[in-house]
């Protein structure tokens, strides 16, 4: 998925590396956020082990990852529980993506957008707010 060049060789990062290192992110915001997929719905199964566990298929569309000669262009939806502050929580997964990307993979990636595809109360409400950096 992604190769890293060093002195010593090829790193070769896969895309079950990467859904690690966001999951970590949305982790770290507890139970305020889930990973959906791009239609903003949970991949068969029940959503806290479908979100907790990254046992999702790549496919299913929750976490992207493109790869362009300037970087790596990251998507992450996401749906937020009701009463939790947008920007709050997708500053923090924004900041928490870049920390764990340059901690793990010593990159930077290009951008990092979090789209969130809905609101959680009882019932999901569809949204799509798109925040990157």
């Amino acid at each position: 998925m992604f190769d890293i060049e060093t002195k010593l060789g090829e790193i070769h990062f896969p895309a079950s590396t990467i859904n690690r290192i966001v999951m970590e992110a949305v982790e770290s915001c507890g139970d305020k956020v889930d990973i959906l997929n791009y239609k903003g719905k949970y991949k068969n199964m029940m959503p806290w082990l479908a979100s907790r566990m990254n046992i999702y298929k790549e496919e299913a569309g929750g976490i992207q990852v493109e790869e362009t000669e300037e970087g790596m262009i990251l998507t992450v939806y996401v749906v937020i529980h009701f009463g939790t502050s947008i920007k709050r929580v997708t500053e923090k997964l924004i900041d928490g993506i870049y920390e764990n990307l340059e901690r793990v993979m010593k990159i930077k990636p290009k951008t990092v957008k979090i789209v969130v595809t809905g609101t959680l109360s009882k019932n999901i409400v569809k949204r799509h707010i798109e925040v990157s950096r």
